[in-house]
This record gives C-alpha cells, sequence and structure tokens, in this order.
C-alpha cells in the first residue's frame, strides 16, 4: 500500500479520495465509480445514519450479491458502526442465526433479498430500519434517496484501531457459525500483509474481484487490499468462467484471487471453449489461490494453462487472518525442480506479523512432520467471537486444521479436524484421498468423507461428479483407487452425483454430503 501505515479503514478511504480523486475506484455493470464519489457516498451514509438515531457501536447488516453499494456499506465503519455481511445463499432458518445474535440497528438490501428479509422482520430484536437498494417497496428506505438527503461531510466520531470494523460469521462448515470480530488495527494490517507481502500491488493494478463480498476471502483478503492501494476494482456479482475470462480480457486485468474451483472451472473452459482466436491474458500477472487446498494436479494445468500468469498461494481462516503465503518463486521452483515439487502440495511459509505453530492434544508445540491442529497468533487475528470472548495477545488462536509444518517452515493442510475420517483405527485425511481420485481421467469432482460403518466405525465415501460423456461406473473407480491407496484408504463407497454441495466460495460442504448419503439409521 502506497504512503504512511494505516490505522484505521476511514484513513485509506480519505487518502484515495485525495490521491486519485478522478480515478475509477469500482467497475461494474457498466457503472463507475470513482474515488473521490465513493469517499463522498460513504460518508452520506454514516451522516443518514446518523441521522436516523445510530451510534458508534451499533451493527449494520449487509444482504447482497457483489456491487458497489456493498463496499460502500463498509464505509459506515468511518463512524465507529460495525459492518455485518451475510451470506446471501442462506436459507431464511439460517439468516435468522446470524442477525438475532448480531442484532443490528439497520439493513442494507438488494432487491432480490426483500421478500426474505420481510418475512423476518418481527423475528430479529432492534432491527427498525430496512434500507433497500434499488427498491420501492412500502416499509422500506430507498438507498439512493437516502444518501441524497444527507451531507457529504467527514463523519466527526473518532474511531480507534482496537475498534470493532466488522463481524465475520463463519461458514458453519462444521457447527453453527459464529461472528468473529475483526478490528480496524487487526483488518489494515492483513491490508497491509496482502497488498505488500503477498500480491505486491500498486496503484496501476487492476483487481478482478469475483469472490463474494460477505466472506474474507472476497472482502479483507483481496478486495481491501486492492482499494487500500489505490487499484481499480471491476466487480462480478457471480463467477461464470465465461464471464470471467471475458472482463479479465475487456478490462485487461492484472489480477484475481479464486478458490480451486474457480481455478480447476477456468481451466476447463479454456481447454474446450471454441474460440476463432485464443484469448488474450497476458496482463494478467497473477493469480492468487486460496480457501482450501488445490489438487495437485489441477495446479499443474492451471500453470500450463495460464503460463503468462503467476501463482501464488495464501492460507487463513475467518479468524485467523492471513497466515502464510507460498510465493510465484516456490511455484516456479516447484515446477522447475522435480525434487521441490512437494512444494506444490504446501500453502507456504508464515508472512512477517504472525507465529504459526501446530499443538498436540495437550497443546504443546508438535515436532517437526508431525500432524496435528495448527495454532497461530499474531497482529492479524481476530479479537474474538461476538459479543465477549476476547483471544489475548499471547494466546494461540486454534484454527481447527490439521496440518504439519516441515523444517524449513513449509506448511502443509491435511485437513479440517472435523473432516477427518478413523477407520479402524486409522486416521484418513480426505484430501489425500482426492489427489488420487482426481487424477482419474473420468472425474471432474470428487469430495471424500466419513460414513458410518458396522465394522470399522466409520468408512471412506467419495462423492464424484463424471465428466461429460464418461461412462464409469462405481466399481471402475473403486478399482483405480485401490490401486493408489492403501486398502482402509481407499473409498468403500462411492455415490455418481450431478453436482456437489458448496459453499459460495466453493468449498464442499461435507456435512451437506453426510445428511444427504447417511441414513437416520446408519
Amino acid at each position: 500500500m502506497h504512503g504512511s501505515r494505516l490505522s484505521v479503514w476511514g484513513d485509506a478511504v480519505r487518502r484515495n479520495a485525495l490521491a486519485f480523486p478522478g480515478k475509477p475506484a469500482f467497475i461494474a455493470g457498466g457503472r463507475c465509480l470513482t474515488f473521490r464519489q465513493f469517499n463522498e457516498r460513504a460518508n452520506r451514509l454514516n451522516n443518514a445514519l446518523q441521522q436516523l438515531g445510530l451510534a458508534k457501536g451499533d451493527r449494520v447488516a449487509i444482504l447482497s450479491r457483489n456491487r458497489p453499494e456493498f463496499v460502500e456499506a463498509y464505509g459506515v465503519a468511518k463512524s465507529g458502526l460495525i459492518a455485518v455481511p451475510l451470506n446471501w445463499r442462506l436459507s431464511k432458518r439460517e439468516l435468522l442465526h446470524p442477525l438475532q445474535d448480531s442484532r443490528p440497528c439497520a439493513i442494507l438490501v438488494e432487491p432480490e433479498f426483500v421478500p426474505l428479509i420481510d418475512q423476518l422482520r418481527g423475528d430479529v430484536q432492534g432491527l427498525r430500519h430496512f434500507i433497500g437498494f434499488d427498491v420501492r417497496e412500502p416499509g422500506w428506505l430507498d438507498y439512493e434517496r437516502l444518501l441524497g438527503n444527507a451531507p457529504d461531510d467527514e463523519p466527526q466520531i473518532p474511531v480507534r484501531p482496537d475498534d470493532v470494523l466488522c463481524l465475520m460469521y463463519t461458514s458453519g462448515t462444521t457447527g453453527r457459525p459464529k461472528g468473529a470480530m475483526h478490528t480496524h488495527g487487526g483488518l489494515m494490517r492483513n491490508c497491509e500483509a496482502a497488498a505488500q507481502s503477498l500480491l505486491h500491488l500498486s496503484p496501476d493494478d487492476v483487481t478482478l474481484a469475483v469472490m463474494p463480498l460477505f466472506h474474507v476471502g472476497g472482502m479483507w483478503y483481496h478486495l481491501f487490499p486492492s482499494f487500500a492501494s489505490g487499484c481499480t476494482t471491476v466487480m462480478l456479482s457471480a463467477f461464470e468462467p465465461g464471464a470471467v475470462l471475458d472482463a479479465m480480457e475487456r478490462h485487461r486485468s492484472t489480477n484475481v484471487h479464486l478458490v480451486p474451483t474457480m481455478v480447476h472451472a477456468l481451466v476447463e473452459r479454456m481447454r474446450n471453449e471454441p474460440r476463432e482466436r485464443p484469448r488474450t491474458l497476458d496482463h494478467l500477472r497473477l493469480i492468487y489461490y486460496a480457501a482450501s487446498s488445490i489438487p495437485i494436479e489441477v495446479l499443474r494445468a492451471a500453470l500450463t494453462v495460464f503460463s503468462s500468469s503467476r501463482f501464488v498461494q495464501s492460507y487463513g481462516s475467518t479468524e485467523a487472518g492471513i497466515v502464510t503465503a507460498l510465493t510465484p518463486e516456490d511455484h516456479a521452483r516447484a515446477v522447475a525442480d522435480p525434487a521441490s515439487a512437494g512444494l506444490l502440495s504446501s500453502c507456504g511459509r508464515a508472512l512477517g506479523g504472525v507465529e504459526m505453530t501446530v499443538l498436540d492434544a495437550d497443546g504443546r508445540p508438535a515436532p517437526a512432520g508431525s500432524i496435528d491442529e495448527i495454532a497461530v497468533r499474531g497482529e492479524r487475528t481476530m479479537a474474538g467471537y461476538w459479543p465477549t470472548r476476547r483471544v489475548g495477545g499471547d494466546d494461540w488462536l486454534r484454527t481447527e486444521d490439521m496440518g504439519c509444518i516441515d523444517e524449513n517452515g513449509y506448511l502443509s493442510i491435511i485437513d479440517r479436524k472435523h473432516d477427518m475420517i478413523v477407520s479402524g483405527g486409522e486416521n484418513v485425511y480426505p484430501c489425500e484421498v482426492e489427489e488420487i481420485l482426481y487424477r482419474d481421467p473420468d472425474i471432474l469432482e470428487a469430495a471424500v468423507f466419513g460414513m458410518p460403518d458396522a465394522r470399522w466405525v466409520e468408512k471412506v465415501a467419495a462423492a464424484v461428479v463424471l465428466r461429460p460423456g464418461s461412462k464409469a461406473t462405481a466399481e471402475d473407480i473403486i478399482g483405480r483407487a485401490r490401486l493408489q491407496l492403501a486398502g482402509y484408504k481407499c473409498p468403500k463407497t462411492v455415490i455418481l452425483a450431478e453436482s456437489l454441495p458448496r459453499t459460495a466460495t466453493g468449498k464442499v460442504l461435507k456435512k451437506e454430503l453426510r445428511q444427504l448419503y447417511v441414513s437416520p439409521r446408519e
């Protein structure tokens, strides 16, 4: 990030308005918003909410797909309000929990989700202001009219680095979602680590933002660093491979953040789309992937298809912030030197400003190479779970991810602690089995999970999506896997599925797979 160190989010917004007043900050759906316009609109929103009676520390929920107003809603942090981004893929029942837990005073909603919020009006204590983007419905305040009636003066409410900026709710892949409290200071340190040490951003960069903004991957893993660095950000409301590639070409994007399933989908599209001319993507200097492990076969294919791009990976979580980096130099070494190929199965070494270890069941650091629970501490971790639980400065934050750190400091994620399968007393890590399945030429996607078994307590099961035209059977897939895996690791059950249930960021929901395919009797 250019200039001096930032203390609070408002510093970045104000500074960019002065440094790049006429430069596009956001481009979305034919609209262009400059840095000066963004600052003015964020100020108007803050002042409008103050006029409605909101005060520092009150929560403002956001339910919307990607659009510039979503980022403006984060601007409420300039007056000490706390943003609460909500997952728009949640059902009415699922959405009720984060709303009742955070108890926002106001909610900003795009038209698609107005009926859903109307159904929940009486169930959320304290929620009294309903504000819609492009909404002209009874009981709703119009967002643009609200801004138009408020001044664009800078809010005069003091905000400190240790004030909470946002509540980021966990995905709930292993349990009930919890609201991780992130402070202004912690978030700005994440911005700094991503922009300077991970992505090497400058104001000349053009970021393509396709990750959902309610998720840390879309917001403060990538979009916040891009904004704070003075980059222009091109926003897409959803991931569709053709649209992503088109946007990369049209806007000459220099960097993009994807999850492994998105990388896989783009590789498939590039390999199979009929085109009169090859796509021109030589301006795409960096592909940043994160959020889950990537099968090595998929990564090797991506390195070939996007040969002019450099790749970087990081590991982190909603609670921990950005933890590691596998640099472009690491990727290049792994491809050029067969002895270093194992680097591609790691997620790199710890970035400055964070400590990382693996802890055994008794909370003691484990020896190098041991598989145990990853723990981190440092200035980028959350302040605690909403509303009262705090993380002490010297406390290790246990991530519930299982991994090992080699003698050179490289971290390998083995699996989620709760996804590990114990079959006949042996530990089976699903990602190890998925690596083998992804090598099968008939398999497009695969997810491995545990099913109850009378003999082994748990057995290894796999849900797979076949490539178009494949005639492979479950027995074929099991037979091929058996040639490459120990018997206890080999899937005993293979389900041929049309698709895999996923979060909005592409993570497979293994608890849903268990709900789908494990009978109540089991």
